[in-house]
């Protein structure tokens, strides 16, 4: 069954690329709301926040009694409670949403239907969606003019505030490089295809375990590795934190040797945040850790590879493609370089979101898949 999901709005590029790999997109129809075909839970999703179905959608403003003919259409009266909830994003300006909230309301229990605004059994959500602010990066999905959703909420996600009540200051092993949960939970998520998870997530520069715990907590099967035994040791505390239950490894390793340590595993992703102080990438010594350890990784399994790269912030504030960009290199090296390193085990980019931190640093999410 097909449905719509509606994203959050700090990255909507990669908004779409986590619904394309838990859902599989079919339509774009605004950069915040896409329409599925594998209408999977969005529980555990870093960046999408409601699925309705059904739904209509319209690029005319609809009245509020198109909405509850609508809903009359496809719902019977029955004993259940309703509420309608209107939002809007981008510029919309000159619309009241709480016009036609309190208009289709109206309608509805004109018809029967009894109201509850605090606990509804339904709820009906309207989307006023216009051209979205200007953001860094420039976003490539582009709306000419508003455009307008309605539908039943299905479910919701897991919001940005459950990721900010998990902050790794508060885990048993932190340090300051720790990976933001939510950008680790979208790392994960981005090893799914067609909506279907990874047998397994490999990350041989686990750090302080936020990729590892990501995956844990979704109940993917984890193998997390790092040269340093301190960084394996908060892994394992950190991890122990959570209460994961399933399979997993936590071992000290180079990351460039790691198929040495772990056998082939079928249907396995790999998900890492290599450590990139700007003098490791520029001497060469990065690229070179990054080329050997992809390479080690892909005799372990030939699955998707998403990594986090350091790239320079003038490109995020000008180039809103970078997929299509053949000069693009998330080093200071020659592009040529990067694009060898990949062609030396056979994958290829398939996704890049620039990531803006502040005006001197930026990073590079990139997901690799095999030719």
């Amino acid at each position: 069954m097909v449905a719509a999901w509606v994203g959050n709005g700090w990255h909507p590029a990669l908004f779409r690329s986590e619904a394309n790999a838990l859902g599989k997109i079919q339509q774009i129809l605004h950069p915040r709301v896409v329409l599925v075909s594998n209408n999977n839970s969005i529980q555990n999703s870093a960046f999408i926040d409601q699925s309705l179905s059904p739904f209509d959608f319209s690029s005319e403003e609809p009245s509020a009694e198109i909405i509850a003919d609508w809903f009359s259409d496809i719902q019977p009266l029955n004993e259940k409670s309703i509420a309608v909830r209107a939002s809007k994003m981008g510029n919309m300006e000159g619309i009241s949403i709480s016009k036609i909230q309190s208009g289709v309301g109206a309608i509805l229990h004109k018809r029967g239907w009894r109201i509850n605004l605090e606990n509804p059994d339904i709820e009906i959500m309207l989307h006023y969606c216009g051209s979205p602010q200007k953001p860094i990066p420039p976003d490539p999905a582009e709306l000419d003019s508003p455009f307008f959703i309605w539908g039943i909420l299905q479910s919701i996600g897991p919001g940005g505030q459950s990721f900010q009540n998990r902050s790794p200051t508060d885990r048993p092993y932190f340090k300051p490089v720790s990976l933001d949960p939510r950008l680790a939970r979208a790392m994960v998520n981005l090893c799914y295809t067609d909506g279907q998870p990874p047998t397994t997530i490999i990350d041989p520069f686990c750090g302080t375990g936020g990729i590892a715990i990501e995956s844990a907590m979704i109940g993917i099967p984890v193998i997390a590795s790092d040269l340093d035994p301190e960084m394996v040791n908060g892994t394992i505390l950190n991890l122990d934190q959570i209460k994961f239950e399933g399979r997993k490894i936590v071992q000290s390793s180079n990351a460039t040797e790691i198929h040495k340590k772990i056998k082939p595993i079928s249907g396995a992703a790999h998900a890492f945040d290599p450590p990139y102080g700007r003098n490791s990438w520029t001497s060469g010594e990065g690229i070179e850790i990054l080329k050997n350890t992809i390479y080690s990784l892909s005799i372990i399994s030939r699955g998707p590879m998403v990594m986090l790269l350091p790239i320079n912030p003038d490109v995020v504030r000008t180039n809103p493609d970078l997929l299509n960009n053949e000069t693009f290199s998330p080093f200071d090296v020659e592009p040529k370089e990067f694009r060898n390193a990949l062609s030396a085990i056979n994958y290829d980019i398939s996704i890049i979101h620039p990531i803006w931190v502040h005006r001197s640093l930026a990073r590079a999410l990139v997901r690799i898949d095999p030719c």
